[in-house]
């Protein structure tokens, strides 16, 4: 875990727990985070990324929630990282969620009205992008029981090929 309770987290923090999960063993690192980047913190994300990828472990990210472009915002720009953009019942972009068009491994999976947990453990409904990626983490989790070295670029060229086409 490297947000606080409110949700708040160091780059610092995050990259740390980038590293750690790797070490400690990691398939699939699921990150409902976030935030807009700039030359340091990409080079900063980048370095733990790279090392998440030399050792195989995919990262999936929430894309953002600002109905803008996903390749302005970290971790979710850099190239090994899955960006996962949110659509709503109908299966359209959700009006606040980024696009991934110009990501590398750009997905969109259901964030409108996820059923999630609050604070106190209760039942509430839930919008974003965070909401999202989750969806793809877990796919991708189950596809490495399946197959324990199943590599990213396999992973998103199943999920890209085997996927419904949107506008995202």
């Amino acid at each position: 875990q490297v947000l606080n309770d409110r949700g708040i987290g160091t780059e610092s923090k995050i990259v740390n727990g980038i590293i750690e999960a790797v070490d400690a063993g990691a398939d699939v690192i699921s990150m409902s985070l976030g935030g807009l980047g700039n030359p340091l913190k990409q080079r900063a994300y980048k370095r733990a990324i790279e090392y998440a990828q030399i050792n195989n472990v995919i990262i999936v990210s929430a894309a953002g929630n600002s109905a803008s472009n996903a390749k302005r915002y970290l971790p979710t720009a850099i190239d090994y990282v899955f960006s996962v953009s949110a659509l709503d019942a109908d299966l359209k972009l959700a009006k606040f969620s980024n696009s991934v068009k110009d990501v590398s491994k750009g997905l969109a999976a259901p964030g409108v009205g996820i059923i999630s947990t609050d604070e106190q453990g209760n039942y509430k409904e839930a919008n974003g992008t965070s909401m999202a990626a989750p969806f793809v983490s877990g796919l991708i989790a189950l596809m490495r029981c399946i197959d324990q070295d199943l590599s990213a670029s396999e992973a998103f060229e199943l999920l890209e090929t085997s996927g419904t086409i949107i506008d995202s």
